[in-house]
Formats: C-alpha cells, structure tokens, sequence
C-alpha cells in the first residue's frame, strides 16, 4: 500500500471485528474491545475511540436492532471504527443540544465534535445501516 501524502510504502490497516449482543453491557464490552486493539496508538486517540465507540454502540442499543457488528481499524497514527446494526432509522444530529435537565439526546453532538470525521451508511440490501467514525491526530 502507498501513502498518498508521501509516496512511502505503508502496511495495510488491521482490522478487527466483534460481534455484540444488543444488551446494557454492550457500549462497556466495545469499549473494552477498542482498548484491547489500542496497538502503539497515542492514548489520547484511544481514549476518544473509546467515548465515541461508547456513544455509538449505545445508540445502536437503543435505537438500532439486532446484533451489533463493531469493526476496528487500526491505521496509525489514527484509528477508524464503524457500528453496524438492523435497524432502519438513520440517526442524525440534532440541530440544538437538549435541555440541561434530559439525561440522553447528546451522543451524535459528541461524535460530532470529537471525531475527526463521521458518517451514517445505509445499508445495502436493507435492513441497517453502519455509523462510522475516524479519531486522527490533529483534530
């Protein structure tokens, strides 16, 4: 593999899978499967895969349906993770933050400012769809 940016020859990311059961322990088991694959990455990118893989796989749990497919990819100096589910539903972030006193509706807002990039694929054939995130350097 070649690096656009540098011409260098790189190795090619290494991924990781793990399957979760749509349960309450699941967001604690991907968190751990992220720390677990951390590799020789930098703990502030780890620490933030992990908040955000947290956030995902929640919303997967409460949202989505079925089993939850949790993909890592280890592609130093940064990592890229993507959760995919059944369920049906795109999520989108909200145009404004809830109110102080409402304990959920902040998990895309994080992902959002914390990620350095995001997105939601549907997908194909249906049901589900996948919610990916990357956490470089930098961002």
């Amino acid at each position: 593999m070649v690096d656009r940016g540098t011409g260098a020859e790189r190795q090619a990311p290494a991924t990781a899978v793990l399957t979760l059961q749509p349960r309450t322990d699941a967001a604690a088991l991907a968190r751990k499967f992220v720390h677990d694959h951390r590799d020789h990455l930098d703990p502030d990118i780890i620490e933030n895969a992990q908040l955000l893989v947290s956030e995902i796989v929640t919303n997967a749990v409460r949202h989505g349906a079925g089993e939850i497919c949790l993909t890592i990819r280890l592609d130093p100096p940064g990592i890229g993770v993507a959760v995919t589910d059944t369920g049906d539903a795109l999520p989108t972030v909200p145009s404004t933050p809830p109110p102080d006193d409402q304990p959920s509706g902040r998990g895309l807002l994080i992902v959002d400012a914390v990620a350095s990039e995001w997105g939601v694929s549907p997908r194909w054939p249906p049901p589900g769809k996948t919610v990916w995130f990357d956490v470089r350097p930098g961002y």
